[in-house]
């Protein structure tokens, strides 16, 4: 999306910058970690920037507390406030806020002006001009934006009956993109739950990870002639990664080396104290991963125990121990290997992974379920944006998908 109204000129709408739209615009904060009490006990959600996921945000990897809030620069934020990454790998992504919350300082909080913005359209036009944005980030050791920059972007606003009728179409979709999201999530606890009482039984063993799996099993020889679908240290979050497209070997970057399989586990490398990890359930035998990653596959165990095992607390602690260097932390694969996990008897491991494998599989046909809304979405959204498409006949391709 172009800053220059005269792009839109078959739309005519006022052009209107992030500042008019918006009651305010401000950034985050962290509260001081020397301080247990404003972490402990966390009642308020405390969103990073790897937390953003191009929708609305209803997973928080951390909670701050009350008194966290009051002696730091974070601020509580209301429902829908929108939320755009300004630093390094997660600049330009984006998020709003499902429930009251605050953010960390990488993130600029947008506000808006009921009276003249809705706030799911600020967030479905920044989406659209995403491209553009990330190209105005600048820096010597990163690419980072600001909140300064940001509140200048400028873009043409149709009425606020208009917004609300281009985001009720567009949210529609996103609606159901968080709401197979909040399922999963939903999983993922239960299935915690279900571990943890296993484990207080007291019946398990610890063994080393090298013990039950294999760590990085197989390299990837550059092939020229064909393509690939490289998985980056960055597309990696907190019990997810982005799905890659596809691309050719001539553009992957040298760290494309590690082959990725159905059930693998995969665990970022690099500062495991932020928990960047995920499940890969796709058979698709492009996948590529970095060498910043480190491939988990399962040997003894199923892929389901695998996983939940490397999810556990204890297992992120060993690793921010076994990291080595200061500036940019990172675990050596025969680290991981040496990692200790619980090990059930076999009659244990089998029934959990008799309930835990079915439910990973169906959080899965709800990712892919969730990619196929959001190409959509993302197909329709520059369409809207610019007024080339009329609100209903939009509608009636969002139904024809749910």
């Amino acid at each position: 999306m172009s800053d220059d109204a005269s792009a839109h000129s078959e739309a005519p709408w006022a052009l209107r910058s992030v500042d008019d739209l918006c009651a305010f615009v401000t950034s985050g904060g962290t509260p001081s970690r020397r301080q247990s009490c404003y972490f402990d006990p966390g009642v308020v959600p405390w969103i990073k920037t790897g937390d953003l996921i191009d929708g609305y945000v209803t997973k928080y990897d951390e909670y701050i507390s009350e008194q966290g809030v009051a002696n730091s620069s974070a601020k509580l934020l209301p429902t829908d406030t929108v939320l755009m990454a300004m630093y390094g790998a997660t600049v330009g992504r984006l998020g709003m806020l499902s429930e009251p919350a605050t953010c960390n300082q990488a993130a600029c909080a947008m506000v808006v002006d009921s009276a003249v913005a809705e706030p799911r359209w600020l967030f479905y036009v920044l989406l659209d001009d995403r491209t553009r944005i990330v190209s105005k980030a600048n820096g010597a050791a990163q690419q980072n934006l600001s909140a300064r920059v940001i509140k200048t972007f400028r873009y043409p606003t149709p009425s606020l009956p208009e917004q609300r009728a281009i985001a009720e179409v567009l949210g529609v979709l996103d609606d159901k993109i968080a709401a197979n999201t909040k399922l999963a999530g939903s999983v993922d606890e239960y299935l915690a739950a279900v571990i943890l009482r296993h484990l207080k039984a007291g019946l398990q063993e610890v063994v080393p990870l090298s013990h039950i799996a294999d760590i990085n099993a197989e390299s990837v020889k550059p092939s020229l002639e064909n393509s690939l679908r490289y998985i980056d240290i960055a597309s990696v979050g907190v019990g997810r990664f982005d799905f890659p497209a596809v691309s050719a070997w001539t553009e992957a970057p040298s760290r494309a080396r590690r082959r990725v399989c159905k059930g693998d586990t995969l665990w970022s490398t690099v500062r495991p104290n932020r928990r960047s990890h995920a499940l890969n359930l796709s058979d698709d035998p492009l996948l590529v991963g970095s060498t910043g990653l480190a491939v988990v596959s399962p040997r003894e165990t199923g892929f389901a125990y695998l996983y939940q095992v490397t999810k556990l607390p204890h297992f992120t602690t060993y690793l921010e121990g076994a990291a080595e260097g200061s500036a940019y932390p990172a675990v050596r694969a025969d680290r991981f290997g040496t990692a200790p996990v619980p090990l059930l008897p076999k009659a244990e491991r089998d029934a959990f992974e008799l309930v835990a494998a079915p439910l990973r599989e169906h959080s899965a046909s709800l990712d892919d379920e969730n990619h196929t809304l959001a190409e959509v979405r993302d197909a329709l959204l520059p369409q809207l944006m610019s007024g080339k498409i009329q609100v209903k006949d939009a509608g009636k391709m969002v139904e024809e998908v749910l």
